[in-house]
């Protein structure tokens, strides 16, 4: 046994020796040109892409992080609170909280003050998910795909006028082709939409389609070895990725409420508000359905304040149309705030919301919600 010691200490440091070698002829690429939020977010047959669980990281001097589901809010609460009121926050990157700390978004602030209103409405908890970069179908789609996943009472849908229509009608994005909720052919009778595109097409390196996913944990603790980082770095096989997505989709398909057809044409939707009216009624019907309350946050983009260049304000008011005609309580944040600059609000004219912005949209929700919750 002795004798052979040596040789197996020899071995081990020739599999090292070549393992470090593989590190060195083989470094991890960094030529792709992804938005910085693809790294907060992960593939997803159905959404196109959903949250990331436990993100960790600074952007602007800001602690981003996000929960076990993969939403940036605190982990969840499984049992319902019979004293607080449970309020389940849907939107893009405005809901998300882009620039601005966890505890200065709207939904935090919902829970933290409530001024004059604290006699008429309970004690809150906001359940923030919100995910960067989606439309009001994603919205929709994550909705009935984990409504089950936390206790709550109310459903807010942030509808951002800025760029929610155009979302709902294209199919690109910085993270790939998304999905679309379509108005269905006449001979679906009874179905008012129509799910085209999924499983979502993985057109992005996605980071779990590697052939070692370098976010895993798997990864993490061996992330020293060559080996490791050329498999985090490499795209599976493509017959690989298909099985891995023909798995998630036996897992998903039962959850979507809608017939999923196939896409014929790339070109963005003609009739945006008719679409974006569908996606509305069908949204407000399956959250009544489940008996729980339904309202929107509706808010424009801070090129309204700054003369509306592109006519968006005449949308907006088509938008207040809609939601009226369907009966669904708004909270009209432009009504609230006209008066104000976009600088009070915004961090610049394409930016997000900055902490005095999501103050605005907290005490607007708050009143929305003393409409909504029983006395």
């Amino acid at each position: 046994m002795w004798r052979v010691l040596p040789a197996i200490g020899f071995g081990i440091v020739l599999a090292l020796a070549f393992d470090q070698a593989v590190r060195l002829l083989f470094s991890p690429t960094t030529d792709h040109d992804y938005h910085w939020y693809v790294s907060t977010v992960q593939y997803h047959p159905v959404l196109g892409w959903s949250g990331y669980p436990h993100f960790a990281s600074t952007k602007d001097g800001i602690r981003i992080q996000t929960n076990s589901l993969g939403y940036r809010d605190r982990e969840p609460v499984n049992a319902p609170d019979g004293k607080k009121l449970g309020v389940l926050v849907l939107g893009d990157s405005f809901t998300w909280g882009d620039e601005v700390r966890m505890e200065e978004r709207f939904t935090s602030l919902l829970e933290a003050s409530c001024g004059s209103l604290c006699d008429r409405l309970p004690a809150i908890r906001a359940i923030n998910k919100g995910i960067i970069g989606y439309g009001t179908a994603q919205s929709l789609l994550d909705y009935v795909l984990a409504r089950e996943e936390l206790p709550f009472d109310v459903v807010v849908l942030a509808l951002y006028a800025g760029n929610d229509l155009t979302d709902n009608g294209v199919v690109d994005s910085p993270s790939g082709p998304r999905p679309r909720l379509i108005p269905c052919d006449r001979g679906r009778a009874g179905q008012d939409l129509c799910l085209e595109g999924v499983p979502v097409p993985p057109v992005l390196d996605w980071p779990e389609h590697r052939v070692l996913d370098p976010r895993s944990k798997t990864a993490s603790t061996f992330g020293w070895s060559g080996l490791v980082a050329l498999a985090g770095q490499r795209r599976a096989p493509g017959s690989v990725i298909e099985r891995r997505i023909a798995g998630q989709m036996d897992d998903l398909m039962n959850a979507v409420p809608f017939p999923i057809v196939k896409r014929t044409s790339d070109a963005p939707i003609e009739d945006r508000l008719g679409q974006l009216e569908a996606i509305l009624r069908a949204l407000d019907r399956i959250v009544r359905a489940g008996g729980k309350t339904f309202g929107v946050l509706l808010f424009p983009s801070a090129r309204t304040y700054a003369g509306d260049p592109e006519g968006e304000l005449h949308e907006y008011r088509e938008i207040l149309g809609v939601l009226n005609r369907l009966d669904i309580p708004v909270a009209d944040y432009y009504e609230k705030t006209k008066g104000l600059q976009w600088t009070d609000l915004y961090s610049g004219p394409q930016g997000h919301w900055r902490a005095a912005g999501h103050q605005e949209a907290a005490a607007l929700l708050r009143s929305l919600l003393v409409t909504m919750v029983p006395s």
